[in-house]
Parts: structure tokens; C-alpha cells; sequence
């Protein structure tokens, strides 16, 4: 038993310690283009921004080991396009490139080949063409010793659709059943330490348990000209509920979160209702999709689970957020227009509010938003400059800017939500 846990033991026997009293303090926020242009310095900013909420996350006794931090930005393709003519194939550039981020068990070379293998049948009966798989450039050197024993192997898997009709939502649909199914029959198989960070055509995220200020220097990725994006969501984890793990990182592959859910247990419940009722002929089989919440998820993770569920449905991340975390209303109210309301009603009668203090930083790939609960407890601020770029985050000053350029800045109220509609390149405020 480390030192952490025999403290909280004692802590816990002197009954000055209850695991339901913890509270989060994390540090999220994004940067993104309101004009929907990719841009390295979207992605410089993110990570600078990244930079500056170190303070928001512990640090263990090693002095390099953190909470987990990350960065979740668009696939560069012209990167990864290089990199697949690397293992000695062409990619034509009307294809989507599609990249898995995976964290694979480290020392167990057994469990390692047994997920390849798992990964790879999935990708071919799923009419995938994989180009191979590649080992992600890592400096070790910035971890800390708990980090270092604890950290997988970090791989990333290269493939593309054969179906060139499948494109755009409908790929995204088909690599999000994929992925799950691949996780439930590790899951099966009891290989643990397997994770997929992301599997997408639109996205990818680095994220780890190192320091915020290492991202890029562990990453050596992230210093590439070549990695631009529209958007960057990241975050810096205060762990409180589950102790800290690679896996547990976020950002995740829709949100990044800071808060807790004070209802989860209720919540989780209540999702294991709704897989009952879950049908969508879009999907080939609906079981591939369950447990939408798996056990040994952290709150912020069940809620991502159902987020991102949601999503791939064909929800908007708006409305998501608005099923999830909803504003605070009432029948009775005179102030709310009536469409509002009706609105407000309906979704209130198809899933039950994630109650609890929550900042959200999220994306479907089409809209990218910030927003807060209804109560308003988890600080986020925001700016918007004439460089047509949005900042939201839980400080100011994240970024350093040029006051003149500064078009709009302030907090978000409680139930706020600010965001862009990325392919429409169209910014909201509500």
C-alpha cells in the first residue's frame, strides 16, 4: 500500500475523512477558430493555456507526477499521411485518415499482441483497411516515478474505410461502434491496462499523467508545424473520487470536465434503464454499445460515456449538454418563453439531470461549446478577439493577448453555454 493510501486509511479510521465529501477543482477550458480555420496557433494557444492552470492539479511527492492533463485537437492529416507512407503504402487524399489512440499494457508483451490482435479483426470485419500501427515519439524523461511505473504503452493505429460512401457523421457512427465493441471483448478477456484515448477520422487526444507544463514536452508530436486544428479542448485533472491513472486523463472523447455529479450512482442507474429501450438502425447491433457506462468509471467519465452516446446519435453537443446539465426552469415560469419551456420539458422527460458543479468543455466535431450548470459553480471564463479566435476557460489571462484586440470578455452565468458551430463557422452565446 503506498503512502497516499495508508494516510487516507488513517484518516478514514479517525473518521476525519469521508470519500463522499471530496470536491473537484480542475482546470478546463478551448481555444477555437470562430471562423472555421485550422491554425497552428490554435493549437499553440491550447497548450499554453494548458500551461497556465497547472496550479489546478496536485502534485505528488516526486515533483513530476500529476493528476493527468491533455490536449484533444482535429487529426492532422498531412502528419499522419506521411506517416502511413512511411509503412510503405499511398493514401489518397480524398480518403479520411482515421487514427486510434491507444494506451496498451507496458511489460506484458502477451496482453500487448492479444489487443493488436483484438483491434485488428474488429478494424477487417468492419470493411477497414489498416495501414499499420506506430509508436508514438514519448520523452520519459518529464515523468515522475509514479507516472514512469504506471505508464502503458502508448500506440497509435493507422487505417481508412473501404466504403468511400461512409464518410463524415456516419463514419464517425461506424468507428464509435467499432471502438466499444473492442473494449467490451478486452473487457472479456480481462486485459486490463487497454484503453483507447481516441478513434476517430475528425479527432485525436495525447493526454497523460504528467505535469500540465510537460504535455508538449513528452508529447514530441504536439511541437509539429503540421499538427493545426480548429479547435483545442484542454485540461488539467484534480483528482479527487478515483486516484489518479493514465486512462482517467482527460480530456476524454467528448468533454472535459470540471466538477463532480452528485447524482452519478442514481444516474448510472437510470442509464442501465434507458439500454433496455436503446434502439437506432443505424447501429448493426445496439449490445455493442453496452454498458454505456462501464464500471470503474470516474463521474466525469460516466459522463462522457453518456455525452458522447449522445452525439453519435445525432444529438448536437448543445443539446446534449442541455439533456445532461440542464438550465434551471420551472412550469410556472413567467419569464422563459413558452418554446422554451416545451423544450425544457421534454427533455427533462427523456433523461434525468447529471445534478452536481460542473464546467463543461466538449465537442461533436460540428459544434465545440463551454458551458455551466445551472447553479454556476465551476468558474469559466471567455474571450472573444478580433483574430477571430474564442477563449474559454476556468482563469483569466490563460493566454497572453493583446487587450486591443479583444472584442468581448466575461464569465459564463449559470446554464450559460458559448461555442462554435465549427463547419458552419458561426459563434453562439446563450
Amino acid at each position: 500500500m503506498d503512502l497516499r493510501n495508508k494516510n487516507l486509511k488513517k484518516l478514514k479510521e479517525n473518521h476525519a475523512y469521508s470519500e463522499n465529501m471530496e470536491h473537484d477543482a480542475c482546470g478546463v477550458g478551448l481555444v477555437a477558430s470562430t471562423e472555421g480555420k485550422k491554425s497552428r496557433k490554435v493549437v499553440e494557444y491550447g497548450i499554453q493555456a494548458l500551461k497556465a492552470v497547472w496550479h489546478r492539479g496536485a502534485v505528488d511527492a516526486d515533483g513530476k507526477t500529476g493528476d493527468g492533463a491533455g490536449i484533444h485537437i482535429e487529426i492532422p492529416s498531412d502528419f499522419f499521411i506521411e506517416k502511413i507512407e512511411v509503412t510503405g503504402h499511398k493514401h489518397n487524399k480524398n480518403d479520411e485518415v482515421c487514427v486510434g489512440m491507444i494506451f496498451l499494457p507496458r511489460n506484458d508483451y502477451s496482453a500487448q499482441e492479444s489487443c493488436r490482435t483484438i483491434v485488428e479483426s474488429e478494424l477487417t470485419k468492419n470493411d477497414f483497411y489498416i495501414y499499420g500501427w506506430r509508436q508514438v515519439p514519448v520523452d520519459p524523461k518529464v515523468l515522475g516515478e509514479k507516472a514512469e511505473l504506471t505508464r502503458p504503452e502508448i500506440t497509435q493505429v493507422l487505417f481508412k474505410i473501404n466504403n468511400k460512401q461512409i464518410k463524415g457523421k456516419d463514419l464517425e457512427r461506424k468507428l464509435y461502434e467499432t471502438r466499444r465493441k473492442i473494449e467490451k471483448l478486452c473487457r472479456d478477456k480481462h486485459l486490463n491496462n487497454f484503453y483507447i484515448c481516441s478513434f476517430s477520422s475528425k479527432s485525436i487526444i495525447y493526454k497523460g499523467m504528467f505535469l500540465a507544463e510537460a504535455l508538449s514536452d513528452f508529447y514530441l508530436d504536439l511541437n509539429d508545424d503540421r499538427f493545426i486544428s480548429r479547435y483545442a479542448i484542454f485540461h488539467q485533472r484534480f483528482s479527487t473520487n478515483t486516484a489518479p491513472s493514465w486512462d482517467l486523463a482527460q480530456p476524454f472523447r467528448s468533454i472535459a470536465h470540471n466538477g463532480e455529479i452528485n447524482t452519478l450512482k442514481g444516474n448510472i442507474n437510470w442509464m442501465k434503464v434507458h439500454e433496455e429501450e436503446m434502439f437506432d438502425a443505424n447501429y448493426d447491433n445496439m449490445e455493442n454499445l453496452k454498458p454505456v457506462i462501464p464500471e470503474g468509471n470516474s463521474d466525469s467519465a460516466s459522463l462522457d460515456n453518456v455525452f458522447e452516446l449522445l452525439s453519435m446519435s445525432g444529438h448536437s453537443a448543445p443539446l446534449a449538454k442541455l439533456m445532461l446539465i440542464p438550465d434551471a426552469w420551472s412550469k410556472k415560469s413567467k419569464i422563459l418563453p413558452n418554446n422554451q419551456l416545451k423544450l425544457f420539458n421534454f427533455l427533462n422527460s427523456t433523461m434525468e439531470p447529471w445534478d452536481g458543479p460542473a464546467a463543461i468543455a466538449g465537442t461533436d466535431n460540428e459544434w465545440v461549446i463551454a458551458a455551466s450548470d445551472r447553479n454556476g459553480l465551476r468558474p469559466l471564463r471567455f474571450t472573444i478577439t478580433r483574430d477571430k479566435l474564442l477563449f474559454a476557460g476556468s482563469e483569466t489571462g490563460m493566454v497572453d493577448l493583446n487587450e486591443k484586440k479583444i472584442i468581448r470578455k466575461g464569465r459564463l452565468g449559470p446554464g450559460e453555454i458559448i461555442g462554435v458551430r465549427i463547419e458552419k463557422r458561426k459563434s453562439f452565446y446563450q
